[in-house]
């Protein structure tokens, strides 16, 4: 279904009178994207704004041929991920990995048992896996570190606020790349952290070393984010001695540079999303009230709490389920997106009742035909809105970066995403493309490319790491003209 409509005549006027707030028009889109562009435009020009704009210092985008090993920690979720990377060259490669459960308390505790849990993490792995390295030579590791920082080099980088349910103290302020160097150290691991990774730059970083230059890589999964490629220039917070001396590269260093965006934090003041009291609801109930707006409209940790709170305002009005409700329904969270998901993907209305009593626990006898049609509705409305406002963020950049026209000839904007909003969610894609065309126009839309990036957050650390060594070797930073095709 495409971003533009009029309300659904056959559902309850209670229902109707809520698309306002999820279907999005070309002006309302359009509305949307301007904003996003000025907040963009004031995070290269000012610290601590929401929009962070976050400086990489990530300088070289790969181009398939790369070889090395090297290991990487993925740290953003529920799991920590420790990858052994082989780079194979030809746009190849292979992984090993294993996963280690975080939990509650280390999420919530002090921020020294969290790094020395993932340093011992680190040496299990290695000792299990057999990586290896000279004898008196650590091995370089990439840390995908997915939560918001303040970066002022490839290695060094203060955590700005966390996000994704993590609250660990004595960490906001400090270098996280220190934390873990500390805790890899004291317990004499062999393992030099050598390059801090946002998720978005390792999405980034992968789809390029598997596909060609991609111009911005994106998340879509229990947060989202965006990273993307533009002139050091436009950075003007950070001044032409800044970047010059941060890249050690000379007067013509650092011509360009991937931008971590932090849009997750997109539109904090509510200027232009379209808010609805869901969306309140689901804030104020949230660790983090008036934080992460954009991220809690697209993202796969809280479209399933938005379309439980759309369904009990309608079982509340006695339009749903003859008024009842199930423990599930009245359970914070109790409803997650993979079961939107999975109503979203059905191919009959007895899969969808299957998921309402099975599932979520609804007494079948309340179940009429009509239900199923608002429950699919509602479902359909927050993916297919979470689907448009991507679009805006993804057309925020193209056109931030001067992409939205063709400069001739047979040129595409690549976007590699990642994610499991950007991989299992049905429709999602087509309805971003269907925004996209709203907003750039058919032509221009045509143009831009997607796809999957393989593991972007371990292989996108592999490549950090293995540009982090090269710099180490020649005492000097590299710069690739190879970017000059990503911005005019």
């Amino acid at each position: 279904m495409a971003p533009t409509g009029t309300a659904s005549t056959a559902l309850p006027a209670e229902a109707q009178a809520l698309e306002k707030y999820f279907v999005l028009d070309k002006a309302r889109l359009n509305e949307i994207v301007g904003g996003f562009r000025r907040e963009f435009e004031d995070g290269l020009k000012n610290f601590g704004r929401d929009t962070a704009m976050i400086p990489s210092y990530c300088l070289n985008v790969p181009n398939g041929t790369e070889v090395g090993t090297f290991l990487a920690l993925d740290l953003g979720g529920t799991n920590l991920r420790v990858c052994e990377v082989k780079l194979t060259g030809n746009h190849d490669f292979s992984v090993k990995q294993q996963k280690y459960k975080v939990s509650e308390a280390l999420k919530h505790g002090d921020a020294k048992d969290l790094f020395d849990y993932i340093a011992e993490s680190v040496d299990a792995f290695m000792t299990e896996v057999g990586t290896e390295n000279g004898e008196d030579e650590a091995v370089h590791l990439g840390f995908t570190f997915s939560f918001p920082v303040e970066q002022t080099a490839l290695d060094k980088g203060k955590l700005l606020t966390w996000t994704k349910g993590f609250a660990c103290k004595n960490a906001i302020g400090h270098d996280v790349v220190k934390l873990l160097q500390d805790s890899l150290d004291a317990k004499h691991i062999k393992v030099k952290c050598s390059a801090l990774v946002n998720d978005t730059v390792g999405t980034l970083l992968s789809r390029s070393y598997q596909s060609g230059p991609a111009l911005i890589g994106a998340i879509f999964g229990t947060g989202t984010n965006g990273a993307y490629i533009d002139k050091t220039e436009t950075i003007e917070k950070l001044g032409k001695e800044a970047i010059a001396e941060s890249v050690k590269g000379g007067p013509d260093a650092g011509e360009y540079m991937v931008i971590n965006t932090e849009w997750g934090a997109i539109d904090n003041g509510r200027h232009v999303l379209p808010v609805s009291p869901f969306d309140n609801k689901l804030d104020r109930e949230s660790i983090n009230p008036r934080k992460q707006a954009f991220e809690k409209m697209v993202s796969g940790m809280y479209l399933g709490e938005i379309v439980r709170n759309m369904l009990l305002y309608l079982i509340d009005f006695s339009v749903l389920f003859d008024g009842h409700s199930s423990e599930a329904m009245n359970t914070h969270y109790g409803l997650d997106t993979a079961l939107v998901s999975e109503i979203e993907a059905a191919k009959s209305d007895d899969q969808v009742v299957n998921v309402l009593t099975k599932e979520l626990g609804i007494t079948e006898e309340f179940i009429k035909p009509a239900d199923v049609q608002i429950v699919k509705w509602a479902c359909r409305m927050v993916t297919m809105r979470a689907a448009s406002l991507s679009a805006c963020a993804l057309a925020a950049v193209v056109l931030h970066t001067g992409h939205a026209q063709s400069k001739g000839g047979d040129e595409t904007v690549d976007i590699g995403m990642d994610g499991s909003v950007a991989e299992f969610l049905p429709f999602f894609e087509e309805r971003m493309r269907a925004a996209l065309r709203l907003i750039l126009g058919d032509e221009g839309e045509k143009r831009i490319s997607m796809g999957l990036a393989k593991d972007g957050s371990g292989v996108g650390a592999a490549l950090c790491a293995l540009q982090a060594k090269k710099a180490e070797d020649a005492n000097v930073h590299p710069v690739s003209k190879k970017m000059d095709a990503l911005v005019p």
